[in-house]
């Protein structure tokens, strides 16, 4: 009696292909995550940059700060944007927060940046979820 092969694959052979795409898993998709979280932090950056820009603008003509100054475009992530002033108009803070990513940035009229996550208050633009300035 001739033995027929079906030419499939063996349930050994089905299991090492599924641990192999699980290890491969399980290190892609924190690093995945973290390339997200990076692109989403750059819109902060970007929105604070903007209106230390518009501020230092404003002041040139007017002598003192906007107070309540916001974005010319809304963020997608970051949406908690506010400049405050104080003072007399003579200083400000501007912040950008996100409450589903956890970050808040800051940047005052001497060019302070500061990166509060967690509770944790940086002395810089945290730019991963590493902790990389």
């Amino acid at each position: 009696m001739k033995k027929v092969s079906n030419g499939g694959f063996t349930l050994v052979e089905l299991m090492v292909a599924v641990g192999i795409m699980g290890v491969l898993l399980a290190i892609g998709l924190p690093q995945y995550n973290e390339y997200l979280v990076k692109g989403k932090l750059t819109e902060a950056m970007s929105m604070l940059s903007d209106l230390q820009l518009r501020q230092e603008q404003y002041y040139q003509d007017n002598r003192t700060y906007s107070n309540g100054m916001t974005p010319r475009v809304a963020g997608s992530y970051f949406t908690n944007t506010t400049c405050v002033t104080a003072n007399s108009g003579q200083t400000y803070i501007c912040s950008a927060g996100s409450s589903a990513l956890g970050y808040t940035y800051t940047i005052s009229e001497t060019g302070t940046k500061t990166t509060t996550k967690g509770g944790v208050v940086v002395q810089c633009w945290l730019k991963s979820s590493s902790g990389t300035c």
